[in-house]
């Protein structure tokens, strides 16, 4: 099986390792760079070397046969069902869907595979290394009233997160979200509190501080909107970043050095980000009635203060 992929604008310019590495972190840099040199890795169909720049309109692609997909943790639980939807519990170090190379480590693949007669639709997604709740409906219409809930701010959902330092008793962060540019990895966003430009995206996002023990707080999150990294980046600039965050813990380095070697020491002892989607409150749009549905936190977050 062959992966293509179609070069965006913020692709170009940049070496086509550095872009290897960067969007498929489970090989390092040096593994990318094997790749190319025994011309795996091809650019419009013709063979390139480490340096070639990735121009405007470039297509990738190598074939997947050539590779191992990573390992995962497949130790999904379903935690809620009825007629109309249920709801899974996601390990951390699991994706939702497939994506790069986990073409078969993933959440919706593993499902399809257990219950082969079970039709879903995806509602709601959460980051490979945010453990918790994953919403499906069961037909395209109660994926997509669930997805309206999502949108309109009808859901209500609740985070458990760990940080670094003495978090305030509260913080309501109402404020902006956009890239960091400051930063050397390409994606990390920065939460201000002033709107600096018209690309900025407004987030609201209530922190709560339920325990402090040896420089590390744990954390009830009720974010009010919805945007890609918005509690992990709003938590790093205001200065308590999430323990065990690769892109916005202490040291940026770490991504970099997960990047290279996959692999990354952890002074707390979870090899992932401490973020878990704990709790979604709503309305059931089909029963008309308030649906609470929790998912309890995992041990490997719950070892952090001990």
């Amino acid at each position: 099986m062959t992966l293509n992929y179609k070069i965006q604008n913020e692709d170009l310019g940049v070496t086509i390792v550095s872009f290897l590495s960067r969007k498929y972190t489970y090989y390092s840099q040096v593994e990318w760079i094997k790749q190319v040199y025994e011309k795996k890795i091809l650019v419009n169909g013709l063979v390139i070397t480490q340096d070639y720049r990735i121009g405007a309109g470039d297509e990738i692609s190598f074939d997947l046969g050539e590779f191992t997909e990573p390992e995962v943790d497949s130790n999904y639980s379903i935690v809620y069902e009825d007629e109309y939807l249920f709801a899974v519990n996601k390990p951390g170090n699991l994706p939702v869907h497939p994506a790069g190379r986990y073409r078969n480590g993933n959440l919706t693949t593993l499902l399809s595979s257990s219950h082969p007669n079970f039709t879903f639709f995806i509602v709601n997604r959460i980051d490979r290394e945010t453990s918790g709740l994953v919403l499906f409906g069961k037909t395209k219409l109660a994926a997509s009233k669930l997805g309206k809930l999502f949108e309109t701010g009808k859901i209500s959902k609740t985070y458990l997160c760990y940080v670094e330092g003495n978090f305030p008793e509260f913080i309501s962060a109402n404020g902006y979200l956009g890239s960091d540019n400051t930063s050397t990895i390409r994606k990390k966003k920065k939460f201000t509190y002033d709107k600096m430009d018209s690309s900025l995206w407004n987030v609201n996002t209530d922190f709560k501080l339920l325990k402090y023990q040896n420089g590390i707080s744990k954390l009830e999150v009720v974010p009010h909107t919805g945007k890609i990294h918005q509690i992990r980046a709003t938590l790093y600039s205001l200065g308590y970043p999430v323990v065990g965050d690769k892109i916005y813990g202490y040291d940026e380095n770490l991504f970099l050095q997960f990047i290279q070697n996959g692999i990354v020491e952890n002074k707390y002892g979870i090899q992932r980000q401490a973020l878990h989607a704990h709790c979604l409150d709503f309305i059931h749009p089909f029963m008309g009635k308030q649906t609470i549905i929790r998912a309890e936190e995992p041990l490997d977050m719950e070892n952090i203060l001990f």
